[in-house]
């Protein structure tokens, strides 16, 4: 008779959860050297966050050690068992085989002899109480660590990000040892059960929390890292917000933090969640700590705060160039946008387009008085960013000397896919109006629920195929300015037939006079063409039919408080050119009469002759 326990696969079984006790055991001293590194330059509540898991992690340890200790001591046992039952089984089948024989020679005597009466008492029969296995309990269960502070901006936490990677590197190589020690148990625990099948195993819970203690461990390796991810953003040296850590550490985007990020949220409610959490107060450098994904997508949206805004697409943008390997097109815009940017310039929008869409603010949004979009036309690109931001700077300039030194922005909006130029025919149809008059409407809500209850004055200045855009945004619902101004319209879509269907208190048209293409110098050579040329046609807004308050673009001699000045005359259908006769160039009577028109002193224009 034999029993189902093979004594090798059980001595193996017991060599290798000693030797993986050991392991855990000794595995901690490396470990806890690098938390208590870690630790030196890491203070507040994810301080004491990182030392709660850090003591988690240990108790887990020597608990998991212990139970395979436990682990080994009961083969062992069963082991010493099985040995006792093959003896007492193989006592036995010898003592059958003697009585039996005994048996027989009684058989073959008539009268038996005094041996045959006196040998069992001689040979006794052995045991036959059967030896049962002792069961063998294999359990443990991992703790679960938090891993948030749940705090405000109120309460700060700073670290040294380089000893929390100094961490995370030695807490994941000794991980590295743990979870092939544990692979090397699993399999030595598969062939015990297969070829000891005598052995009672009640439970056996310890491999699946020996996993689960392994998955905490890296859970908090990643944890670390992000933490020190956001440090890094931030910059060197600097104590961050636990609200803004809890959410640049979380694996997943906090529950309170995903409305504002959900697709097509509202301007308003996103004004309302973002008041709600508590990220008010926070420098612009803790913002940079979130993760680039969150920063992408705030940088987009309308409702926030417009210094929030800023700080998260110039993170981004810069993330993008350092990643290196773009597309040339995609290089030239970022790098175009980033030199446009400077003191009192903010990035209020940038997509990931290729190239991107973006908006600079010349002037703070959060505070000015008056705002200004200004939509350029056809061939814009935000590869050439910096030539639109320079007409901006332009208007603002020229705004401050016709209106004083009012708190204003002027925002350069590359929002939208402009047409190229021809032999492309996209000029003369509306679909990249069409697609971009939301987008314009959207920028101008947004300023409505970022500011409300304290509204600046808006102005909306469009050149060229900008106005197509801009008018067609003008009529979208929820949006209204105080001002529109067009200069060298592109035309004015027929579905808005007068001014009064355009959604603004004054409408203003400027243009210079036309002129052949081809003979640069003496007017605005193509503006004419894509009103007259587009299918369907488009209107001109300088038309008195049209009903838009007209102003002069060809020059002028005007009164100032120094006295008169005289102005020059557009000579080109261009913003600005090289002989400084475009329509927002300095000095020229379309940039004085622009900067009057949104700045509410429209009455001070000069009439168009």
């Amino acid at each position: 008779m034999t029993i189902d326990f093979d004594d090798g696969a059980a001595d193996r079984l017991v060599a290798v959860a000693s030797e993986v006790d050991l392991q855990l055991v000794t595995g901690g001293f490396s470990r806890r050297s690098a938390a208590e590194q870690a630790m030196m330059e890491f203070s507040g509540s994810y301080a004491d966050r990182f030392g709660d898991a850090a003591s988690a992690e240990a108790t887990d340890r020597l608990t998991l050690a212990a139970a395979l200790g436990h682990l080994a001591d009961a083969v062992r046992t069963v082991k010493a068992e099985a040995g006792r039952e093959r003896e007492r089984l193989a006592d036995l089948a010898a003592w059958r085989g003697r009585e039996q024989d005994r048996q027989r020679a009684a058989a073959d005597q008539f009268l038996g002899g005094l041996g045959s009466a006196v040998a069992p008492f001689l040979d006794p029969q052995p045991s036959s109480v059967v030896i049962r296995p002792t069961p063998i309990s294999a359990s443990f269960s991992a703790s679960d660590r938090p891993r948030t502070a749940g705090g405000s901006s109120a309460g700060t936490s700073s670290a040294d990000p380089d000893r929390l990677r100094a961490f995370t590197a030695s807490a994941r190589s000794s991980d590295r040892g743990f979870a092939d020690g544990a692979a090397r148990l699993r399999n030595a625990w598969t062939v015990f059960r297969t070829n000891c099948g005598w052995a009672d195993v009640s439970r056996s819970s310890l491999f699946a929390g020996f996993d689960r203690y392994l998955q905490e461990n890296a859970a908090d390796a990643d944890w670390i890292d992000r933490i020190a991810n956001a440090f890094e953003r931030a910059g060197s040296g600097h104590a961050l917000s636990d609200a803004i850590i809890d959410i640049a550490a979380a694996e997943e985007i906090p529950s309170q933090f995903q409305g504002l990020l959900a697709p097509g949220v509202d301007p308003s409610r996103a004004a309302a969640l973002w008041a709600g959490l508590d990220l008010g107060t926070a420098e612009d450098n803790e913002l940079a700590a979130l993760p680039t994904d969150v920063l992408a997508v705030l940088g987009n949206l309308e409702g926030i705060p417009y210094w929030a805004r800023h700080v998260a697409n110039q993170q981004v943008l810069d993330d993008r160039i350092e990643r290196g390997n773009l597309d040339p097109v995609e290089d030239r815009a970022l790098r175009s946008i980033r030199a446009s940017l400077g003191d009192g310039r903010f990035l209020i929008s940038m997509t990931a387009d290729v190239p991107p869409l973006a908006a600079i603010s010349l002037g703070d949004l959060d505070t000015a008085t008056n705002v200004t979009w200004a939509v350029p036309g056809m061939t814009s690109s935000s590869e050439r960013m910096e030539g639109w931001v320079q007409a901006a700077q332009n208007i603002k300039d020229e705004q401050r000397i016709v209106a004083g030194g009012e708190d204003r922005a002027v925002i350069a909006w590359m929002g939208y896919d402009a047409p190229p130029a021809p032999p492309n025919l996209g000029v003369f149809n509306e679909e990249a109006a069409q697609a971009g008059a939301p987008k314009l409407a959207a920028s101008i809500r947004g300023l409505d629920a970022a500011r409300a209850g304290d509204m600046p004055r808006t102005n909306v200045l469009a050149h060229s195929y900008g106005t197509t855009t801009a008018s067609l945004g003008l009529t979208q619902a929820g949006v209204h300015v105080d001002n529109f101004v067009s200069i060298a319209s592109a035309g004015i879509p027929q579905s808005i037939p007068t001014a009064d269907e355009i959604q603004a208190s004054h409408v203003y048209a400027g243009q210079a006079r036309d002129t052949l293409v081809g003979f640069p110098g003496f007017g605005d050579q193509y503006a004419y063409i894509g009103r007259d040329f587009s299918v369907p046609y488009r209107l001109d807004p300088t038309n008195a039919s049209f009903g838009a308050e007209t102003f002069g673009a060809d020059g002028a001699v005007v009164d100032t408080p120094a006295g008169p000045q005289a102005l020059r005359g557009v000579k080109d259908h261009g913003v600005w050119t090289e002989h400084h006769e475009g329509y927002l160039d300095v000095g020229t009577e379309s940039l004085r009469n622009v900067a009057l028109a949104t700045t509410g002193n429209g009455d001070r224009v000069s009439p168009a002759r």
